[in-house]
């Protein structure tokens, strides 16, 4: 698992997303009667704030003709935790299917994780009216998220929208020098970015796997891949004892556990089609040879299945799927 090479970029896009929200600021200069002298739109790049404090520093007199501009912005992310409280199902999958060159390709990756990422935004100027001009073109986006549809996975063809949270805002004035020296205010907003963490993509052409259903260990180590799960057992062997009912049990808790359907066939009774909540749709018990569908019914040549599970345990989706028997 771990030491596997793999790339999204996906913390990179992250930072340029939040950093392009802010890249149209602009301030006005008015004369007292409310003219617009000059528009100036103000510079945005990444870095911690003591980078661009020191640049300031370093050209405070105003007696030299160059000097590093004000207003002028600049952010940074200042940290990531695990959010709990989105997690996901942690075998559940992400699906992007493909045809190139007339072969269906299917790509395949687990869940992603939750993280919160914290960023800091902070706005360098020389007076107040400055610094209220650019809150008032932010503050009133957040109410308190401002949601951005990105696509964050190419290959897999994968957009999400991302909620951005403002936290706070806050001022410092260190304006203690002479009348000469130049006065700097900053004003701090922090926000938090709701995003993931994305696993490396697994690649294949077939969307049936094969499992074990009684070791769990065997039976996950196809999930990726797998699109539904079929298992065929011979459970004749067992006779008229607990072991075919038990058996069976286990294809209910790895449907469960997967979050997929499962197909199961046995040549002795207790075939079933079980949800991906662990409902058992179709079943034919212990001993029986009839069709599910029932004595009159037609050679069993297709079965349609389709499903939506609810929040809380597994996600929001719609999993639909055609199963083919041919004789």
């Amino acid at each position: 698992m771990l030491g596997q090479t793999f790339y999204h970029q996906t913390i990179r896009k992250y930072v340029a997303l939040f950093g392009t929200l802010f890249n149209d600021i602009n301030i006005e200069k008015k004369d007292a009667g409310g003219n617009v002298l000059s528009r100036q739109k103000v510079p945005i790049a990444y870095g911690p704030k003591q980078k661009f404090l020191t640049r300031i520093n370093q050209d405070a007199s105003l007696d030299r003709q160059v000097a590093i501009q004000l207003p002028r912005m600049g952010f940074e992310m200042t940290g990531m935790a695990y959010d709990p409280v989105r997690k996901l199902n942690t075998i559940g999958t992400l699906t992007h299917k493909e045809t190139i060159n007339g072969n269906r390709n299917v790509k395949k990756m687990f869940n992603p994780s939750p993280y919160i990422f914290d960023f800091s935004l902070y706005a360098f100027v020389e007076n107040a009216e400055d610094g209220t001009q650019i809150l008032e073109q932010i503050l009133p986006f957040f109410t308190p998220e401002f949601n951005v549809t990105v696509n964050i996975i190419t290959d897999m063809g994968l957009s999400i929208d991302i909620p951005i949270v403002i936290q706070s805002a806050t001022s410092e004035d260190s304006y203690e020098g002479e009348f000469s020296a130049r006065r700097t205010i900053i004003w701090t907003i922090s926000f938090m970015m709701k995003g993931f963490i994305y696993p490396d993509i697994k690649t294949g052409q077939s969307i049936i796997k094969k499992i074990e259903v009684a070791f769990k260990e065997i039976a996950f180590s196809s999930l990726p891949e797998a699109g539904f799960l079929v298992n065929v057992s011979n459970d004749a062997w067992f006779g008229d004892t607990i072991g075919p009912h038990q058996h069976f049990v286990h294809s209910v808790f790895r449907s469960i556990e997967s979050g997929k359907y499962l197909i199961r066939s046995a040549n002795n009774g207790i075939s079933a089609i079980i949800n991906p909540v662990g409902f058992i749709e179709k079943k034919i018990g212990f001993g029986q040879t009839e069709s599910p569908l029932g004595d009159n019914s037609p050679p069993l040549t297709s079965i349609e299945l389709s499903s939506t599970m609810q929040s809380g345990f597994f996600l929001n989706t719609t999993s639909k799927f055609t199963l083919k028997i041919d004789f």
